[in-house]
């Protein structure tokens, strides 16, 4: 099976292309790959074998987990307004910025680029609280055809900003210059009226850098360029990361008697389960049926096969 460590040890090596990653990645990612379990029912101590679809960046269960988590986000940013894009009166405020941090090409190759994305945005962040105030921060990468990467990100700030608009209609603010100091290349920065808005900007990105089975190019470049340098699909900090923990807290608090389960759903203390190993989606051999399903009970031809795989790894 296929690596990422492996595939960035010969780019390391040889010096990929961009279109070489990404055909990697693409053979990486189309290879279906299942964690297997072993159960114990306590009760009958009858053994039984489950397979588990693994999330790999970019297939169907990675998407969901992804997309799940950022609409629960997003559903909160919706309720924040700060003012009115119809109203013509100069006394608008806003306390979000949607920011747009490109990387000049002339700087560094891409895969160095990639590689310092995450400390030089750091230092962005920092730069912004030291000279602007406290900020809290959602950010989408996204590549360029070339390989470069650049960052899409909602900045939430306490302070407000007085917001008029450019001779494009765009809405902006007259600290653009301060920001732009804390960044090495060119720098977009848009008032927004709401969270929400927000937000929508960020989920045209993200929809894009999440699935590997969308034909555009500079998503699939995106998704392969963040798979090969270990880069999150999108990250939170601040009121945007509390928000994330209390929806899980809430999420998992409730009224009802709570009692721990596995992942299909049975009560827990009534069975062991141990992880035998992963093995790919040829070898189980699964029916139209079984493929439907992330959590899939094995056959006794296919728990056969599945073990026969992993002891000739061994």
């Amino acid at each position: 099976m296929l690596s990422r460590k492996a595939v960035l040890k010969d780019h390391e090596r040889l010096g990929c292309s961009v279109s070489e990653i990404g055909e990697k990645y693409f053979e990486w990612v189309s290879e279906d790959t299942y964690m297997i379990f072993d159960r114990l029912d306590l009760r009958t101590y009858e053994h039984s074998t489950f397979a588990v679809k693994c999330s790999k960046r970019g297939n169907d269960v990675y998407r969901k987990r992804v997309y799940r988590r950022f609409k629960q986000l997003s559903q909160l940013a919706d309720e924040t307004n700060f003012f009115n894009p119809k109203d013509r009166s100069p006394n608008k405020k806003t306390k979000a910025l949607f920011v747009t941090l490109t990387y000049d090409t002339k700087l560094c190759s891409f895969s160095s680029a990639w590689k310092n994305i995450g400390v030089e945005f750091n230092r962005f962040m920092a730069f912004v609280r030291k000279n602007i105030g406290e900020v809290s921060c959602c950010r989408v990468f996204e590549a360029y055809e070339n390989g470069h990467p650049h960052i899409h990100c909602v900045l939430l700030f306490n302070k407000e900003f007085t917001v008029f608009r450019d001779g494009k209609g765009q809405f902006r603010i007259n600290e653009k210059e301060i920001i732009s100091r804390g960044w090495h290349s060119h720098v977009d920065i848009k008032a927004i009226y709401s969270l929400g808005r927000g937000f929508s900007y960020l989920k045209k990105y993200l929809l894009k850098s999440i699935d590997a089975e969308k034909k555009d190019s500079k998503a699939l470049k995106t998704l392969a360029l963040c798979w090969l340098f270990n880069k999150r699909a999108f990250s939170v900090s601040g009121k945007f990361r509390q928000l994330l923990i209390d929806l899980i807290k809430t999420k998992h608090n409730s009224n009802h008697k709570k009692s721990q389960i596995t992942l299909i759903g049975e009560p827990i203390e009534f069975f062991i389960f141990t992880f035998v190993g992963i093995v790919p989606y040829n070898i189980l051999n699964l029916t139209k049926h079984q493929q439907k399903t992330r959590f899939i009970s094995l056959t006794r031809n296919q728990t056969k096969s599945t073990y026969d795989f992993l002891e000739k790894r061994v």
